[in-house]
């Protein structure tokens, strides 16, 4: 009678569930690694598109990467214009001011001059690639 031996099969299926579930060192590293990328094509975009004649870059060097929050279906990370600036005698969020600039305030004869979604569009596919390299770093450290 014939008889079928099968060795390393159990290492291979414990590998395979270890993947389905990423460590949260490594979903943080992935989403790190594309923010890294994000944030500098954003403050590029926003120098160029929203230079002016009173322009002082703040817009620009407010742009900043959040901490990696974690969510039911995996994690995100915030990347937005933050702190504040005086206008006016008043305190005025960065992130106000970036959301008229983007989409613009009609009322108040204000163009929408989209930089964020421009710089995020365009740097989408070295963000993915700079997640991949942390995710394949991942693998080859489990010998996948």
């Amino acid at each position: 009678m014939a008889r079928m031996e099968v060795n390393g099969l159990d290492a291979l299926i414990d590998d395979l569930a270890a993947l389905a579930e990423l460590p949260d060192s490594v979903v943080e590293g992935i989403l790190n690694a594309e923010a890294d990328v994000v944030v500098p094509a954003q403050r590029s975009e926003i120098e160029n598109r929203w230079s002016g004649p009173y322009s002082m870059g703040i817009s620009a060097n407010s742009v900043k990467k959040g901490d990696v929050k974690k969510l039911p279906d995996g994690g995100a990370i915030y990347i937005y214009p933050q702190g504040t600036r005086k206008r006016g005698g008043k305190s005025v969020r960065n992130a106000e001011i970036a959301f008229i600039n983007e989409y613009g305030a009609p009322a108040r004869g204000i163009a929408a001059r989209p930089a964020i979604s421009t710089a995020t569009a365009k740097s989408e596919e070295q963000a993915v690639e700079a997640g991949e390299k942390v995710y394949n770093a991942y693998l080859d450290s489990k010998n996948l």
